[in-house]
């Protein structure tokens, strides 16, 4: 088995179910509406029932997108006049959809308790999630450097029970004397999740060899990423460099210099894998507040673990390689926390916090890092009274894209909730929220409450929003660190970026259709990739000059049309595609 220094993790308690059914997803009476970046479908759903005082509504339904029949991970609709329920859920493209609606009882003691259902009578409702449209390949393509003398890979699609062993073909030598290059192509399905395990035989060895995934948590690879490389037991959406870096952690004290000023105070840079390796490659941030808890050795209340998650999820890949940036705390913490219209442990004061995080740690972070600086990638995640601010550091600015409210205590903002959250337009954000059931009952209602004025605002589940309810979990840096790869997956999912592994698969091919004197040009593009048209008026030497450049944001693969005249005079135009990363 090739390893690396184990990509690392201690036994989270994660289990595999959370994962496949935590990923992305749902919806019903179900109206189909269009497909979302990540080749999900929406599906909308509407239901008319009484359910009674205390109950509410779920649709749950045979796809991990829509619970696979769990009633504990049943997706909740909101309530509107008339005891109509509703909600949009993004579901993976290509798959046909049977579901349910349930009644259950919404408390924190109830909600993990599977029991907790009643069912609508008769056949099971269907409705379907359409194909992707353009995407130019079947199944998944995976590269794989070992030293074997041949391999295999034994694989299976999402919640599958049905493992297929497929033979890989050898390409020729790796990285080294004595490995070899291998491909298979056309395994799993494109866009859902694949859970595979290399194996094959070395070189005079009878024995077989199985190559395990080092993470602690599970012994197979697992990802969603539909072309990847797979080298010393990371997985890669490009060609990583042949001696990689692990991941390390910086420090920094950082002043404030913003009137009114708070207090300065020390940050921790998270820098992931091959950083330093990868000069030309630009990174997304995400900021913690509570920073002192963040990354080992954490704090006297505990430590998230945040950089062994991290590591884990971007081995995987299933998270964008991220920079995380921890924030420390101060004696002013609660006030800091809080946003200026409320005042439970004295007048909050988060837009003072919030500018200094904005003007001097943000700036800091940018000039000395090679980040990404768009709201699309850049987050904030935070518990408790950190969940308030993260909450509040979303609404409040067009900085930070994605929000991570965990546990959030709604009590101490009754004034914001009713002011800023029910009384005006939340929409623009991708917003990961949760509570544990053994925390307060009032905040754990709150939580629902926002969420079902999300819903109202337009967040899809599984594609702007995901809600997650820890079983068990008490109101702690353990309970946190338990689900923090739920936010770090969610939040910065691998499918978020351009995969140059599948662009290298499958390049655009333009196609080319006469319009009277003009030519009409189309080829398909992956997502966060430029894609450039260029023309020249001889190849020796050749000028390219850029007719039209389109990039494909919404889907994952999309068609491209550009329209040009006829050549002036009595040129010939010759004609050329060039690709480029978009964001960097």
């Amino acid at each position: 088995m090739q390893t690396k220094p184990d990509c690392h993790r201690r036994a989270l308690g994660i289990l595999i179910s959370s994962l496949l059914m935590g990923l992305l997803a749902v919806s019903s009476g179900a109206q189909t509406s269009r497909y979302s970046p990540d080749e999900q479908y929406r599906l909308s759903f509407s239901m008319n029932w009484d359910t009674g005082p205390g109950n509410e509504l779920f649709v749950v339904g045979n796809h991990p997108d829509l619970g696979g029949w769990d009633s504990r991970a049943a997706r909740k609709l909101y309530w509107t006049e008339g005891n109509q329920w509703t909600g949009a859920i993004a579901v993976a493209a290509g798959n046909e959809i049977e579901y349910k609606y349930i009644v259950r009882t919404n408390t924190g003691a109830a909600y993990c308790n599977s029991s907790n259902a009643i069912w609508m009578d008769g056949p099971n409702l269907s409705t379907s999630a359409p194909a992707r449209a353009h995407a130019p390949f079947e199944g998944k393509t995976l590269y794989y450097y070992s030293g074997w003398t041949n391999a295999h890979v034994l694989h299976r699609t999402g919640t599958s029970t049905n493992w297929v062993d497929t033979p890989m073909e050898r390409l020729g030598e790796g990285r080294f004397p004595g490995e070899s290059l291998y491909r298979v192509t056309g395994v799993g399905q494109a866009g859902e999740l694949l859970t595979f395990v290399p194996h094959g035989f070395a070189s005079g060895d009878q024995e077989e060899k199985w190559d395990h995934c080092p993470v602690s948590w599970t012994q197979d690879y697992l990802t969603r990423l539909d072309a990847v490389v797979l080298q010393d037991g990371d997985l890669y959406n490009y060609w990583p460099p042949t001696n990689v870096t692990d991941s390390f952690i910086t420090h920094h004290a950082i002043t404030s210099d913003y009137t009114p000023e708070v207090p300065s105070r020390d940050i921790r840079i998270y820098l992931p894998r091959n950083y330093q390796v990868n000069p030309a490659k630009r990174y997304p941030v995400l900021y913690l507040h509570d920073g002192q808890n963040v990354f080992q050795p954490g704090g006297i209340y505990g430590c998230w673990n945040v950089e062994l998650s991290a590591d884990d999820m971007i081995c995987l890949g299933l998270m964008r390689e991220t920079l995380i940036v921890a924030i420390d705390n101060t004696s002013e913490r609660m006030q800091e926390y809080i946003p200026p219209t409320d005042s439970p442990v004295g007048p909050g004061h988060a837009d003072d916090y919030l500018a200094f995080v904005i003007n001097n740690v943000k700036t800091f972070v940018d000039s000395n890092y090679r980040t990404l600086t768009a709201p699309q990638d850049t987050g904030v995640l935070g518990s408790s009274f950190g969940g308030v601010a993260s909450l509040y550091f979303g609404m409040a600015t067009n900085v930070f894209g994605k929000i991570g409210p965990m546990s959030t205590s709604f009590w101490a903002i009754p004034n914001y909730l009713n002011q800023r959250i029910y009384g005006q337009d939340t929409s623009g954000l991708r917003i990961y929220t949760d509570f544990g059931t053994e925390e307060s009952e009032a905040s754990y209602q709150a939580m629902w409450s926002v969420h079902d004025k999300l819903l109202a605002d337009g967040y899809v589940r599984n594609e702007t929003l995901q809600v997650e309810v820890g079983c068990g979990h008490e109101h702690s840096e353990a309970a946190w660190a338990e689900r923090v790869h739920l936010p770090l997956v969610f939040l910065f999912n691998a499918r978020d970026e351009a995969n140059w592994i599948a662009q290298s698969e499958h390049p655009p091919k333009v196609v080319l259709e006469p319009v009277g004197s003009s030519n009409t040009f189309s080829w398909t593009g992956m997502k966060g990739i430029d894609v450039v048209l260029q023309q020249t008026d001889g190849l020796t030497p050749a000028e390219w000059g850029n007719v039209a450049t389109t990039r494909v944001d919404a889907l994952m693969w999309a068609t491209s049309q550009v329209t040009v005249g006829p050549p002036s005079g009595h040129h010939q135009h010759f004609y050329r595609l060039r690709s480029h990363r978009a964001s960097e």
